[in-house]
């Protein structure tokens, strides 16, 4: 089955990266900002962790040499600029990319509107995954 990096590795140090220069480039907004920072503090509850703003390489790979890390776990990003960082990234260690299940099972056409689609797929996108832990499901 196939987990996102921090459920595979539930003792390793975990990071999370503020992209400076996206952070630049879209001018989110403070509530925006809060939110991220918000799941970003959830996401590494219980664990070694940081939370940093940089650029993501040169701030995943310090994080690795301070923990003497011999490779790298990440989830995947849709985000234009994760194929870099893996390049960039695998340049220096191993990356391995532990692909999340799909959230739900899309056949067809892309959906025109989110309400359509949601009415078709909601059931499924809310039933439970076994991925969390007994706290989650209260």
């Amino acid at each position: 089955m196939n987990v996102s990096a921090l459920n595979a590795n539930p003792a390793a140090p975990a990071l999370f990266v503020f992209d400076e220069p996206l952070l630049r480039d879209t001018g989110l907004s403070f509530k925006r900002l809060l939110f991220l920072y918000e799941s970003a503090l959830e996401a590494i509850e219980g664990r070694a962790g940081e939370i940093r703003r940089g650029a993501v390489p040169d701030e995943v790979l310090e994080f690795c040499r301070a923990h003497a890390a011999g490779e790298i776990h990440v989830t995947p990003s849709v985000a234009p600029r994760f194929r870099n960082y893996l390049a960039a990234l695998r340049e220096h260690l191993p990356v391995v990319v532990h692909e999340p299940p799909p959230l739900v099972d899309w056949r067809g056409e892309p959906p025109r509107r989110f309400s359509a689609f949601w009415r078709k797929v909601a059931d499924q996108a809310l039933r439970p995954t076994g991925l969390g832990t007994a706290d989650d499901d209260v």
